[in-house]
């Protein structure tokens, strides 16, 4: 069989308002398997003129150091040879019906040819469009039955959702049950992209959340998004979900994902998809030698913060020292906040409320005032207990805390807090300086 026989190349004009038990006969996973056949030992399918067939791309576990999974992609080729992107081929159906026909037949060469693999246990991660699977309900059960015939677990389907194909949110979280029901596992894909947030999380309450390759790329490219990636890997654990980053193309990027927390990787630097035949254990030594790299990685980071700070952290310890020994803070921090990028001064007493004013720079004091900040100028009282620069310096006396960078709602700036905890007399204060972490001073 070369061609879809049963349909002819009117684009299915004459099923265009069909008898509901043809529709659904149309699209059963019989009348499915019919536009398809084996052709060296891959499931190929066939639709207006294209041959259908499918590559897989390993996605990898950075705990395990090996794959546990495989993203199913779409392959398409016209008669002269050329690859057809799939979102051309999707565009090519002109229809509903021709819309839930080609999404099927896409399906099924998938699980077919995920089966040719010689992995008994790996996810499969499928696509797909939540608005098919809600249409879907009218042309017949297929995707249940699919699973069955084939003796393939729904645990092993991930079910791949486009957070953004839908905007209403109860029909988004009808076509996630069905798949959860059925007992596949459900991932967000391509989340950051587009108008993604935390609701969507929160409502579908997936197993995986995809991060989309925008992401990495702004990491690697851009410090403050660096800096807070881990911060969102947390919100994602703490939501309930394991994350996975897609896309990754460098090395650098990959070492980037792994010091966020990642727990999934998918991109061409470790593996590009490949038809199911090909061997994709190539790659396997490519994360032990990866986890090499990455503790030099996290270490010459590590020295390269240190390293920017240590002028800040040494005149710090001489400035609480002359605190300490009775002299005035005004006096004892002008040498500190002379210094570039040295921001304020300022002791906080047992209980975190500030004392005094802060001490600032020349600069800074006859600086004019942002007025679209006045209502937070006045630091008259101020509690800081919260900040972990001060629970930090309260519990480990004698050792100097260095803050993550943070907006300081002094300011409005992003900056760096040393703390530590000092003895004036016989009351325990902790001494702290705030360092602007602006452009010049993170730049690597």
């Amino acid at each position: 069989m070369s061609a879809l026989s049963s349909i002819p190349d009117t684009s299915l004009e004459r099923f265009k308002l069909p008898d509901m038990h043809l529709v659904s006969d149309f699209c059963s996973l019989n009348q499915i398997a019919a536009a398809t056949e084996t052709v060296n030992g891959y499931i190929v399918g066939y639709f207006k003129g294209l041959t259908l067939t499918s590559h897989f791309q390993p996605i990898f576990s950075l705990t395990h150091k090996r794959p546990v999974g495989y993203e199913a992609l779409l392959r398409a080729i016209n008669a002269d040879g050329e690859l057809i992107p799939p979102l051309i081929v999707f565009d090519m159906a002109l229809n509903e019906i021709e819309t839930i026909f080609l999404d099927r037949l896409c399906r099924y060469l998938h699980v077919r040819n995920f089966l040719t693999l010689d992995d008994d246990i790996s996810w499969l991660f499928l696509n797909f469009n939540p608005m098919v699977t809600i249409k879907g309900k009218g042309y017949g059960v297929f995707f249940a039955e699919l699973l069955k015939r084939y003796e393939l677990p729904p645990y092993r389907i991930v079910v791949e959702i486009l957070e953004n194909s839908i905007q209403d949110k109860n029909l988004l979280i009808g076509a996630t049950d069905y798949y959860r029901k059925l007992g596949c596992l459900i991932a967000i894909d391509d989340f950051g992209a587009g108008h993604s947030n935390f609701d969507r999380i929160w409502s579908l309450n997936p197993q995986i959340v995809k991060l989309d390759r925008s992401i990495i790329t702004q990491a690697t490219n851009n410090y403050h998004v660096k800096r807070v990636l881990p911060n969102l890997i947390n919100l994602i654990h703490e939501s309930g979900s394991l994350s996975l980053m897609e896309g990754v193309e460098t090395e650098r990027e990959a070492l980037i994902a792994m010091d966020s927390g990642i727990d999934f990787i998918q991109g061409y630097f470790f593996c590009k998809p490949a038809p199911p035949q090909s061997s994709f254990n190539q790659n396997l030594t490519l994360l032990p030698e990866l986890y090499d790299k990455f503790k030099q990685f996290t270490e010459t980071e590590a020295q390269k913060y240190q390293e920017k700070l240590h002028d800040f952290v040494t005149r710090f310890k001489i400035t609480a020292k002359l605190i300490e020994s009775g002299i005035p803070i005004e006096q004892a921090c002008i040498n500190f906040i002379e210094l570039p990028f040295s921001k304020r001064c300022y002791v906080l007493n047992e209980a975190g409320t500030q004392l005094g004013v802060n001490i600032t720079s020349n600069a800074d004091r006859h600086a004019i005032a942002d007025p679209r900040l006045k209502p937070i100028t006045d630091i008259h009282d101020a509690n800081w207990s919260r900040r972990h620069y001060f629970r930090r310096a309260i519990s480990n006396p004698g050792n100097v805390q260095i803050s993550r960078p943070y907006l300081s709602i002094t300011g409005a700036n992003m900056c760096v807090t040393l703390s530590l905890q000092i003895r004036i007399g016989r009351e325990t204060q902790v001494f702290c300086c705030d360092i602007e972490w602006n452009e010049a001073l993170c730049a690597e």
